[in-house]
Order: structure tokens, then C-alpha cells, then sequence
């Protein structure tokens, strides 16, 4: 098109620019940068005019990383042809990557907005990046954060994308830090950040004493003894009769005490008595955390399988089934429910049970050497064996 339009344009020099043209084409296509630039300067000397030269050469000087070199041609194509496609943006990210902040915004902005993006998905990405730079660089934190968070969701195993989000959402969570503890150096929420830091690291005994510092000032606060108790629970590395576990449960029971609702307690309370096979303290207590989180997958399997041990297959079943339609990867879910079909004798449901329990074991089994996305709020559901079939 480009070649056609010059030759409309310039008939007497024709074979000049087409051939010019077509070097500078050639050299574009296998990354020649400096020959394809020297053939677009030749055709904006003989074709000043012309929008499509001057963003071809924006366009050599944007791959080179020669950003300033590209913001003269950009500029000066939108002005010849203002609708050519996507040089408003190879112009914004060109002003972006030389600082220019304010003026790259509003171009970025549209670009990457869901009504306007591109169909390219190589090109969003790459708006979406210098947004969220521009976002950084004029202090707008939250929009960046926000921009951040798409990303993730949109390329979420892309590198360069998980490098800068991380490195973004760790600067921002250090200044939020940083200022509670200047604003409210002495307050329960710096306490209670501290713990969670520590907790998230391993650091089990710090997490403790900044939980304990939380109730110690805020006695009837909500949530704390129930994380408290999760410290503990991981201190004690599986061990049921530990002096950590004994305190967990006494925890969990202190947390539910001050709040009845907190299902994520309920349950953890649930599945220690489950394993201790005292399953009838394990029903109330995972109906306790159903009554008030309908949807908590975890609980619902752990109701499921409690029930079936208790000889109730059938009331078992609308348990199992909610959390397997809920998350249709929870192979747990689905072998109990095999298990509750065994049970009541229908061949034909464990079979197609079964089927369902393998495919979301294999997807599980290939995930299993990845990063998770995050730690679990609760312990998750196991199977009691290592190996299924």
C-alpha cells in the first residue's frame, strides 16, 4: 500500500521510490534498523508529504530504542494522516520512555482502556507497561497498582510483566508500611502488619509476639486469635499432639468464642477434630462454617467427607457437589464424591466421579512444581494417600 500510494504521488520518480521502498522494507523485515533507516530518510527527502514514510522511520527509530529520534517523524505522520494506525501510541510510549509523562498519558490511557485496546495483545502489554510507569512517575501509585493488576490477570506467566508488577506491588505495600508506622507508630495495625510480614515469611515466633501484642491491646478484636492459631498450626509441622497444636485449637476456640461467624476458624477447629476422628464436633463445626460462608469450598469438602464417615452418604452428596461445581479442579471434592456414590451404590455417578477425580489429579499433578498464586487462607483439604489410581 505504502509503495503504491509514493508512486501515485511521485509518478516521475516511480522506480526510484519504489525501489527505495522495497530496500527499506526488506531491511525493516530482517532487522537491518540502520540500512532500513537510511532508505526511509532517502524517501522523506524526495516524499516529505507522504504520513506513511515519516511513520515508518518513527517506527525504525522506536525498534532501535532511539525514543527521542522517533518523536519528530511520529509527530509529524499524525499531522500529515492523523488516522494511521497505532502511531498516537508508538508516540505516547516514545514520550514515555523519555520522560515525558503527562503528555504520553492520555494516548496510553485509551489505548490500554478495555472500550479502545488493540486487538494486538503484544501491544497492549507493551502500553501497559509504560502506564504503568507513567502511572509510577507521577505519583498516581494506586492507578499503577491498579494497571498492575490487569496485567497480571491479562499475562499472567509473562516474565517481564510478574518482574514489574512484583516490583511495584513490593514498593507499595514497604510505603504504606512505612507511613502506618510513622502515623501510628504504637497502633494495633502496625502490629498486625508486622505479624502478617512475619508470617508470610516463615518467621513464626515474630508473627506470634506482634499477634499477642494485638490482643494484649485490642482484646476482643476479631481475626487475630484465628491467625494466632494458624502461626501455631504451622509451628507445630503436622504434629496433632504438640504443644503448638493444643494452643491452636485453643485459639481457634477463642477466636469463635468472640466471633461465631469467622467460618475460617470454624473450620480449621472442623478438620483438627476430623483427624482426631472426632467427627461429630467435626460436622457442627463445618456446618457452623458452611452457615456462614455458603460457598467455603474447603468446608464444604471437609462437611462431605465427615458426613460419609459418619455412615450419611446421601446428605454428603449437595456438599460435595457445590464444591465441585464451584471449583471443578478440586480433585478431592470429586473422590469424595466417588466415594459417597460407592457408598449409596450407584456404580454409574462413581464412575463419572471417578472420571472427574483423574482428569483434575492430572491437572493438579502438572501444577504441582509451579509458584502458587497464593497461600492458602486455610489448610486445604487432602487426600489421605499419596498415589491414587
Amino acid at each position: 500500500m505504502l509503495i503504491l500510494l509514493i508512486l501515485l504521488l511521485q509518478p516521475p520518480d516511480a522506480a526510484v521510490l519504489q525501489q527505495h521502498a522495497r530496500d527499506g522494507e526488506r531491511a525493516l523485515a530482517e532487522g537491518r534498523y540502520a540500512e532500513a533507516q537510511q532508505a526511509y530518510e532517502t524517501l522523506r527527502q524526495l516524499t516529505p508529504a507522504v504520513g506513511e514514510v515519516h511513520a515508518r522511520l518513527g517506527l525504525i527509530f522506536f525498534q532501535q530504542g532511539k525514543f527521542a529520534d522517533a518523536i519528530g517523524p511520529l509527530r509529524e505522520a499524525i499531522r500529515l494522516k492523523p488516522g494511521l494506525p497505532n502511531i498516537d501510541v508508538l508516540l505516547a510510549m516514545s514520550l514515555s520512555e523519555v520522560g515525558q509523562y503527562g503528555e504520553a498519558l492520555p494516548a496510553l490511557m485509551k489505548v490500554f482502556s478495555e472500550s479502545a485496546g488493540p486487538a494486538d495483545p503484544v501491544l497492549r502489554r507493551m502500553v501497559g507497561l509504560h502506564l504503568q510507569r507513567v502511572y509510577t512517575a507521577l505519583g498516581r501509585d494506586r492507578d499503577a497498582v491498579e494497571i498492575a493488576l490487569k496485567l497480571s490477570q491479562l499475562y499472567p506467566d509473562d516474565p517481564e510483566v510478574l518482574y514489574h508488577s512484583g516490583r511495584l506491588f513490593a514498593n507499595f505495600a514497604y510505603l504504606q508500611t512505612m507511613r502506618l508506622a510513622a502515623v501510628a507508630p504504637d497502633s494495633v495495625w502496625l502490629h498486625q502488619a508486622a505479624g502478617e510480614a512475619n508470617e508470610s515469611q516463615g518467621q513464626y515466633d515474630a508473627a506470634i509476639r506482634e499477634y499477642r501484642d494485638v490482643v494484649a491491646a485490642a482484646p476482643r478484636r476479631p481475626g487475630i486469635r484465628f491467625r494466632i492459631g494458624r502461626v501455631l498450626l504451622a509451628r507445630a509441622g503436622g504434629d496433632p499432639a504438640s504443644v503448638d497444636a493444643r494452643e491452636a485449637r485453643q485459639a481457634f476456640e477463642g477466636e469463635l468464642a468472640l466471633d461465631p461467624t469467622n467460618a475460617n476458624a470454624a473450620y480449621e477447629l472442623a478438620e483438627m477434630h476430623r483427624k482426631a476422628g472426632e467427627l461429630e464436633p467435626a460436622r457442627t463445626l463445618f456446618e457452623q462454617g458452611v452457615k456462614y460462608h455458603p460457598t467455603f469450598e474447603q468446608a464444604l469438602v471437609g462437611l462431605g467427607r465427615t458426613l460419609i464417615a459418619l455412615g450419611r452418604p446421601k446428605e454428603a452428596l449437595s456438599h460435595l457437589k457445590a464444591a465441585a461445581a464451584a471449583n471443578p479442579e478440586n480433585h478431592v471434592a470429586w473422590y469424595q464424591l466417588a466415594q459417597a456414590y460407592r457408598a449409596l451404590g450407584d456404580t454409574a455417578a462413581q464412575e463419572a466421579a471417578l472420571a472427574s477425580f483423574k482428569r483434575a489429579r492430572a491437572i493438579a499433578t502438572e501444577r504441582s512444581g509451579g509458584v502458587p498464586r497464593s497461600a492458602p487462607e486455610v489448610t486445604p483439604q487432602v487426600l489421605d494417600f499419596k498415589s491414587p489410581q
